[in-house]
């Protein structure tokens, strides 16, 4: 048979077999890791994508459906409106005159004659270059029976701007009253040219409904608005437009003040591709600037529209984002805008064909995933660094437990390990026989010796130590507790002015305990002090340090604990005292105040963290008094 070195032997098989398999079992593991981790993270990102889809689109569709809830009710009070003033029309002749007061209808020149007084009305203003006839004027006056709904409709809908009747032959009765009003329009002004007129119109609204204007800057008002208007029929002759005019600002500003997650920016815009309004910083985005109202003291004798810088289907900007690969028709698609990546939501309103449009952010959605795959990969990283250590100090060791086997093989090891087995539970240890070999029967002598001095010195040592402990304790407990004293924490806080680390404390005062003394005597009070240990005690952890400080003043000691585990804490002990004080016949009723502090930076010693609390001990008993 041939034979071979153990040595060899050992190497060969016993270091390689360890080493392969905990090697493979290692890559294993971290190959386990990153896979795992890579899956959950890839979960996560399409679990959160889904939810913003549909968190954020339930939210704006809540939003949309307060919005469109606003434009129904205009557009029934405007249809309310048109009954009203064709009905009007049609029997104009048999209407009677509202005789509250006389209504001058006045001249101011170049061709604008205007309604002076404010009578509680509307104002009047009518652009003719003819002379006033009586059948006009009788017209002005007639149109006074407008002005009841006219006010009804502003005094109940704060959101609406003006209620107006623009008719055929250039006259523009407007509520509320504008002071000075043939000051707004220049003589060649004609009315049919603005949006507001010519939009309802049989070419441009063949089916006589309400529809929303384009936004516009307002003369009038001098912002922008945008108008829901109507025709006015009498026999299929267009007497003229009744209007209902509603600032952009305030109509939308609910919307917008809303709150999406992830800063998510919206603007809505019209069918025609105009931006009606939009969030706030979302022009930054698409870097462009806010429209310029024209100017406050300029007549204005045409319609101003948005800019086209305005809208998202002329402007080369905005085409190139969504109407280039149709992202205004495909809801929750993904864009990059100045290389940033956002998820867009397209909601209609219907009503009269708007859109919202949101832009999130998936920077800001994803964020926490991120940083979270960022940890996790730390944490991978420094598993492989610990495992090519261990490994290094593994081999080491290994190499030195194996040179050592090999070197003490020739010793008997069955009696080597009935020898080091007693030697460990300390019985008593027979003697190693002698083999007859030299090196092992001086091994076996140097056991011998070994074992009886280990075993007298042991003894010896335990009594030592066993003596010191008693003395140490006796020296740091408290005689009535069994708790530590005042020196036991002169000792910690010399070790923790050395070594800050995290610690609450808090400290306790038995109230009104010299009462106690005083009308039951020292052996209650002693019986009330136990008492109070016993509820601590049971209320912490192993690890925490009770202390009387001296008479009724106890410190509790939480080590890695912060102030708000400490509020736990105390609120636990208080719990058993009033639990303890509501049983029956009991004697030992007691209630403690108490002082909470936690050690930061500011801190240098333990008796600054005490008086502290203490400080606070005094405002918390202060106040229940």
């Amino acid at each position: 048979m041939k034979k071979i070195i153990l040595k060899k032997l050992l190497f060969r098989n016993y270091l390689k077999t360890s080493l392969i398999s905990i090697f493979f079992i290692g890559t294993l593991l971290i190959c386990a890791y990153f896979w795992t981790n890579k899956n959950i993270i890839n979960s996560s990102i399409d679990f959160l994508l889904k939810d913003a889809n549909e968190n954020t689109t339930k939210l704006i569709n809540k939003e949309i459906s307060t919005l469109r809830i606003k434009l129904h009710e205009v557009t029934s009070l405007l249809k309310i409106l048109k009954a009203e003033h064709e009905f009007f029309f049609e029997n104009i002749n048999e209407i009677n005159y509202i005789q509250k007061q006389k209504i001058n209808i006045n001249y101011a020149g170049d061709s604008i004659y205007y309604k002076q007084k404010n009578n509680g009305g509307s104002s009047v203003v009518l652009l003719s270059k003819d002379k006033l006839t009586n059948k006009m004027k009788e017209k002005i006056l007639k149109t006074e029976n407008f002005d009841r709904s006219f006010r009804t409709i502003i005094d109940e809908n704060p959101s609406i701007l003006a209620v107006y009747f623009t008719s055929y032959d250039n006259m523009n009765r407007y509520y509320p009253f504008i002071k000075d009003v043939y000051k707004v329009f220049s003589s060649d002004t004609n009315l049919k040219d603005y949006n507001f007129y010519n939009q309802a119109t049989l070419k441009e609204n063949p089916m006589k409904s309400a529809v929303w204007t384009k936004p516009y800057f307002d003369p009038v008002k001098k912002e922008w608005i945008i108008s829901c208007i109507v025709p006015i029929y009498n026999n299929n002759f267009l007497e003229g437009v009744t209007g209902i005019d509603v600032s952009l600002d305030s109509f939308t500003k609910n919307f917008f003040d809303f709150n999406l997650p992830y800063e998510t920016k919206s603007m809505i815009i019209d069918k025609s591709g105009t931006i009606l309004a939009m969030s706030k910083d979302l022009n930054n985005i698409f870097d462009i600037k806010k429209s310029k109202n024209p100017d406050k003291n300029k007549q204005i004798n045409t319609t101003i529209l948005r800019p086209n810088e305005f809208n998202i289907i002329s402007n080369e900007k905005f085409k190139n984002i969504f109407t280039k690969n149709n992202y205004l028709k495909n809801s929750n698609s993904r864009i990059k805008i100045k290389n940033k990546e956002y998820m867009i939501f397209i909601n209609k309103i219907r009503i009269n064909d708007w859109k919202v449009v949101s832009l999130l952010p998936v920077e800001n959605l994803l964020s926490s995933v991120k940083n979270l795959e960022k940890k996790h990969l730390k944490i991978g990283y420094f598993l492989i660094t610990f495992i090519i250590i261990f490994y290094l100090i593994f081999l080491i060791f290994l190499y030195q437990k194996s040179k050592q086997f090999v070197e003490s093989i020739n010793i008997s090891l069955k009696d080597m390990v009935r020898f080091t087995q007693k030697l460990v539970t300390n019985k008593p240890v027979n003697k190693v026989p002698f083999s007859g070999i030299y090196e092992i029967d001086k091994l076996a002598k140097n056991f011998n010796n070994l074992s009886l001095e280990l075993t007298q010195r042991t003894q010896k040592l335990v009594q030592t130590e066993a003596l010191k402990l008693v003395n140490e304790k006796l020296a740091n407990t408290d005689a009535l507790t069994g708790i530590y004293n005042r020196r036991f924490l002169d000792d910690f806080a010399k070790e923790f002015n050395c070594k800050p680390t995290t610690l609450s404390v808090i400290l306790f005062d038995i109230d009104d305990f010299k009462q106690i003394n005083d009308n039951f005597g020292h052996d209650t009070g002693d019986k009330v002090i136990k008492k109070l240990i016993n509820i601590i005690d049971t209320s912490v952890r192993q690890s925490d340090c009770i202390i009387r400080l001296g008479g009724d003043e106890f410190l509790l000691l939480l080590k890695d604990s912060k102030e708000k585990d400490a509020y736990i804490v105390v609120e636990k002990i208080l719990n058993k005292i009033e639990e303890n004080n509501k049983k029956e016949n009991n004697n030992i009723v007691f209630n403690v105040s108490y002082g909470i502090s936690e050690y930061k930076n500011n801190h240098r010693t333990i008796n600054e963290l005490i008086i502290e609390a203490d400080e606070t001990m005094y405002k918390n008993k202060k106040l229940r008094k």
